[in-house]
């Protein structure tokens, strides 16, 4: 499974130190995708995002400031952004562990800090994975971090399980 050369979704604007804990309740940890759904739903109120709806024909991406994912990484709060429909998330700069876990999971990161204060909730963005860009609504391009060849890997496996099954069958 290859990652596509373009990700496009509608643009869920977060500010800077997003705590985990705040965009996915502990309360709503569970294996049970409507659960995991709710509880992102529930994440989207507490942080005052203007996303409306459960979710997007076209898939969202997370548009963040600094330090995204502090707080307690829990894999869970990365399982109920994949089922809640995003396709990526850009960020000034991420939390380790929870940058690894959105990966781990088949979910692209971006670092850039040019995007964040060029869109809006809801914005359709474009995102070129062989250019380098993100692209805003007005066809601004602003670049991104090279991702790392090895995580590369995985994500193009569709996540980290996918990328070790690879690996042991010589796929």
């Amino acid at each position: 499974m290859a990652l596509p050369e373009i990700i496009s979704g509608h643009v869920w604007k977060l500010g800077d130190h997003v705590n985990t804990d705040l965009l996915h309740p502990p309360s709503h940890f569970s294996l049970d995708e409507k659960r995991m759904k709710e509880g992102i739903v529930e994440g989207i109120l507490r942080l005052g995002a203007g996303v409306k709806g459960d979710s997007s024909d076209e898939g969202w991406i997370i548009v963040a400031g600094e330090n995204f994912g502090c707080g307690s990484s829990r894999e869970t709060s990365v399982r109920g952004l994949s089922v809640f429909g995003v396709k990526g998330v850009v960020a000034v700069s991420f939390a380790r562990i929870f940058m690894r876990s959105l990966i781990n999971l088949g979910i692209p990161v971006f670092e850039s800090g040019e995007i964040q204060g060029c869109v809006k909730d809801g914005d359709l963005i474009r995102i070129s994975l062989k250019k380098g860009w993100i692209e805003s609504p007005d066809s601004r391009r602003f670049p991104f971090s090279a991702i790392d060849p090895h995580l590369k890997k995985i994500l193009e496996a569709g996540g980290l399980v996918s990328y070790l099954r690879s690996e042991k069958h010589g796929v």
